[in-house]
């Protein structure tokens, strides 16, 4: 649980805008703060270490990466081999997502994967590909026809916290 002002101060920062496509993305974040670059990454260091923020990274959209056609494909697998299976398909540099989810009535599958292409034709091959990983009796391929959000989620949105630096009585 987090409940330092500050520190909540910083994650509304640095998610705000995501790492500033700086040279120094710290440096915006400190001075959108009012702080200096040390306690910036000090604090940083300090999330990081307790597990509140995982990691610092570049987000690459896959279509700004060349892959225009997608599918979530979802794989039925004996369920003593999901963890397995579910393993081995993260493990494909294609699969952005991977996921164990109960099996529905009129729905067998328990492994869906997001599957990124360049073309229709090397979509269908990655997957081809992927169901030798799977160890799957059956797959479907649901192909998006529109993407409508694509988001991070957002933290502390409602928040109010006394201004950074000051104290109360």
């Amino acid at each position: 649980m987090i409940h330092d002002p500050g520190d909540i101060a910083l994650i509304r920062v640095l998610q705000d805008e995501g790492l500033f496509l700086t040279a120094r993305p710290f440096h915006e974040a400190a001075q959108r703060l009012g702080w200096s670059v040390e306690e910036v990454l000090a604090r940083s260091a300090t999330l990081l270490e307790r597990g509140v923020i995982r990691r610092f990274g570049a987000a690459l959209t896959p279509r700004n990466a060349g892959f225009r056609h997608n599918a979530m494909v979802v794989w039925d697998v004996d369920d003593k081999k999901a963890e397995e299976a579910g393993s081995a398909l993260s493990g494909h540099p294609r699969v952005s997502h991977c996921y164990i989810r109960p099996r529905f009535e009129g729905f067998p599958f328990n492994v869906y994967t997001m599957v990124h292409g360049s073309s229709r034709e090397d979509l269908e091959a990655v997957i081809a590909e992927l169901a030798e990983r799977a160890g799957a009796s059956r797959r479907k391929a649901l192909h998006t026809l529109r993407e409508f959000k694509k988001s991070s989620p957002v933290y502390f949105i409602n928040y109010r916290a006394e201004p950074a630096g000051s104290t109360t009585a």
